[in-house]
């Protein structure tokens, strides 16, 4: 792991057509001059956006040979764009990250830190959260919840921002479409008995777009999907189902 890794960095992306450009190139630029980083790729899934969200990723690859756009006919939610995304990518290490820019891509750095000191197979970004107050609360008590039904203690569950080793995170067999698959990418690596090291990170407003998630429905799905979180559990804990290898 001292050694330079080859990343492919995975995101959904839908209706950004405002903001994606300067993010793409931002990504581009700093890992172009990553000592930390051999090759490199760059996979969005563009998720059925309505915008030119995916005319101008197409465009693009014409100055990012790197860049790797995907495309859904139709809006499948966030879940299902990443999960493409992931199936798609190369890279011995995958790092996924929202494609609305309020991850900087420098977070890296500390993040490979992190799993090359651990020995781990992933990392899991705490946020200084910019939502608003009826999202961070959501996102805390489900947080609280998965934790209490996993018995683990991570600061962030619900961090977007990962870093996970590729083979097994092109294994995990996640199920969400919508705006859980941050929840369940960390579930996943539970179930196998993967703890991920936590980082501290920094994480922006969003200043482009307008965010996908309806706060009343997307409370709804995160409550039936933490239900669906805690009765997966249950069954693991009581050899109904198989629990997956690690």
């Amino acid at each position: 792991m001292s050694e330079p890794i080859k990343l492919s960095v995975a995101a959904p992306a839908f209706n950004e057509a405002e903001g994606i450009e300067a993010v793409v190139t931002e990504w581009h630029s700093f890992l172009s001059g990553c000592d930390d980083v051999s090759e490199f790729e760059i996979v969005i899934c563009n998720d059925g956006s309505k915008d030119r969200t995916g005319d101008i990723l197409d465009r693009m690859t014409l100055i990012f040979p790197q860049l790797r756009p995907l495309h859904f006919a139709q809006n499948q939610g966030a879940a299902a764009a990443l999960n493409h995304a992931i199936a798609a990518t190369h890279g011995d290490w995958v790092l996924l990250l929202d494609s609305d820019g309020q991850f900087p891509i420098e977070n890296l750095p500390e993040m490979l830190a992190a799993v090359r000191r651990s020995g781990g197979k992933a990392a899991i970004g705490i946020r200084q959260k910019k939502d608003v107050p009826f999202a961070r609360f959501g996102s805390w008590a489900s947080g609280l919840v998965c934790n209490v039904v996993h018995g683990s203690a991570l600061k962030d569950f619900n961090s977007a921002f990962k870093l996970v080793w590729g083979p097994t995170l092109r294994g995990l067999g996640l199920e969400a479409k919508g705006m859980n698959y941050s929840t369940e990418v960390t579930s996943r690596l539970l179930e196998r008995r993967i703890v991920p090291v936590e980082v501290a990170i920094t994480h922006r407003p969003r200043i482009t777009g307008v965010s996908s998630m309806k706060l009343v429905r997307g409370a709804i799905h995160r409550l039936l999907f933490v239900k669906y979180i805690a009765l997966r559990q249950l069954l693991l804990k009581l050899g109904i189902i198989t629990r997956p290898l690690p």
